[in-house]
This record gives structure tokens, C-alpha cells and sequence, in this order.
């Protein structure tokens, strides 16, 4: 027993079978438990680890380059394990700011606009003239291709960039505020002779917010209503135009319900949208969309 008790405390591992993260089945009172929190710990590291080395997941984009395809399926594997330990799925746990570090899809489909068109577009039958045209065969698939196609146009060449992602979640007002930043211009010259900047760098924070926000066993139910850019600090605003189109909300919640593909012009369908919490803790949150597709936040610091 002396020998097993010192094995089960030293770091050390013998080739690629960890001490640490012996099986839990044969562990009784407090080894158990020390061993379970530190498998968790464990498999949050690495989660952060590949999110990081992927750039959140940006680099696995498959319309980008069909590389480090490898750790989308390790991430996925990890994101399994961790939803096979209990956790509180509450308004007091999931309540305040959290900050995207992982998405297997688009940065930008995690705010609740995004989610709204995903909603609107999968659960509405047929396939429109355009989507046929693009190849669309499944009509609970079409806004992945509206993403592609959003992607192309405001992220070729690199024109522009995503930064800081983040969710603050108040159920006392049932408001949900997402924010993510872009950047438009960071880097442009001419490639091979062109050593300086062409064009300057400006950009700004994109706001959106939905209300009606209720947790539903440990699914977020929400409503989009409105959308505003606002300046981003450290970076330049939006030149010509700023004053007109920038610090000021547009009612999507009221446009929304006049566009025809949402039966408008008259009693048109509200932009609902849900994510599904499959995982949370005191630092940690993991949520997925209608397609599947994870999302990974922190505490920010």
C-alpha cells in the first residue's frame, strides 16, 4: 500500500500513462475525489492549449486551409469528457461577463444576431432560387452557406479581423449583451515591395442586444433586438462615416419582422434564437448551437 500511495502522488509518468490520471474506479474517499478534480483540470488545459496554438479555432476553418484537422477531433473528444462530470447549470453560474477563447465555426456566430439568421434559415422549409444556384441540398443547412458567404466578404484579403469576443449575461433585466471587435485595414501594403501602410487601420466594437433571456433546463432562450457599432478603444473610428452610422442602435427586432423570408411584411416571426449549456463552472462555459457546433468561454481576468 506504501508503494501505491507514493506512486499515486509523484508527477512522474512512464511513457505516455500518467500517474495522475490513473482510472478513478478502484479510488475510494479523498483520493478519488483529488484525482477526479485533477482529470478536470487537466482536460480544461489542454482544451485551452488547443484553443490558443488554433488561434480559437480560427485556423481550423476548412474554407481557409484544411490543416490541423487533427485537433478539431481532440477537442471534441476533450469537450465529451468534460461534459461527463456534473456541474451546476444555473442563472447564478452562467450570470456576468464571459470571453470566447474556442469556436469550431465562425467567431462571429456566436452572438445572438448570428443565431437569430442561423434559427430563422435552418427551421424555414424549401431552398431558396440562390441557395440552389450555390448547391444547397439540405434546407436545415442553409446558413452555413450564408456564413461562407459572409466570411468571403468581410474577412478576404485579410481586410478585416475579429478581436475580443464577449457575452455578459444578466438575468435580473433577461438581457443578453454580446460584443466582438473588428479591426479593418491592420495590415496593407503592397507584397513583396511594399514597406509601409497603405491605408490606415480603424475599426469598432460591434454590440448586440437580445432580451427576454430565460434558461429552460440548461438551454438559453433569448430574443434579438437591436445592434449598435461603437467606438473601440485604441483603435481609430470608422473615417467619413462615423458620425452617421457609428454609436447608435438599429432596431433589427422591428426590420427583422418586415423582411419576407420571416413572413413579413405583416405579423412577421420575431428573431428568437437558443444555445444549449453543456457545461459550466466557476470559470469555464461550453455551449452549442442548433448545428453542433461548440462554443468555449472564460472568466475574463
Amino acid at each position: 500500500m506504501l508503494v501505491i500511495a507514493t506512486l499515486m502522488s509523484s508527477p512522474l509518468s512512464v511513457g505516455a500513462f500518467s500517474m495522475t490520471s490513473l482510472p478513478i474506479s478502484g479510488l475510494k474517499g479523498g483520493a478519488r475525489t483529488g484525482t477526479l478534480r485533477l482529470q478536470l483540470s487537466e482536460v480544461k488545459r489542454d482544451i485551452l492549449q488547443i484553443a490558443a496554438a488554433t488561434d480559437r479555432g480560427q485556423r481550423l476553418n476548412q474554407l481557409v486551409a484544411p490543416v490541423y484537422q487533427e485537433s478539431r477531433g481532440k477537442i471534441a473528444k476533450l469537450i465529451d469528457e468534460l461534459t461527463k462530470n456534473e456541474c451546476e447549470i444555473s442563472e447564478k453560474t452562467l450570470s456576468g461577463e464571459w470571453e470566447l477563447v474556442y469556436s469550431d465555426v465562425e467567431l462571429f456566430r456566436s452572438s445572438p444576431f448570428f443565431l437569430a439568421i442561423e434559427q430563422a434559415l435552418d427551421t424555414s422549409p424549401g431552398i431558396p432560387t440562390l441557395g440552389k444556384w450555390l448547391g444547397i441540398t439540405d434546407p436545415t443547412k442553409k446558413s452555413a452557406m450564408f456564413f461562407k458567404l459572409h466570411q468571403l466578404q468581410v474577412m478576404s484579403w485579410g481586410a478585416s479581423t475579429v478581436g475580443r469576443v464577449s457575452q455578459n449575461l444578466d438575468f435580473e433585466k433577461q438581457e443578453l449583451e454580446s460584443a466582438f471587435d473588428t479591426i479593418i485595414f491592420g495590415l496593407t501594403v503592397i507584397p513583396i515591395i511594399g514597406w509601409f501602410k497603405l491605408l490606415p487601420t480603424f475599426g469598432g466594437r460591434v454590440v448586440t442586444l437580445a432580451d427576454k433571456l430565460q434558461l429552460e433546463g440548461s438551454t438559453l432562450t433569448m430574443e434579438l433586438q437591436k445592434t449598435e457599432v461603437r467606438t473601440c478603444p485604441g483603435v481609430n473610428r470608422l473615417p467619413l462615416f462615423a458620425d452617421f452610422f457609428m454609436d447608435r442602435w438599429y432596431p433589427v427586432n422591428s426590420v427583422w419582422k418586415l423582411l419576407p423570408w420571416n413572413g413579413g411584411p405583416f405579423n412577421g416571426r420575431a428573431p428568437s434564437c437558443k444555445m444549449e449549456v453543456v457545461y459550466v463552472d466557476q470559470d469555464l462555459r461550453v455551449s452549442r448551437d442548433l448545428s453542433g457546433a461548440h462554443f468555449v468561454y472564460t472568466r475574463p481576468q
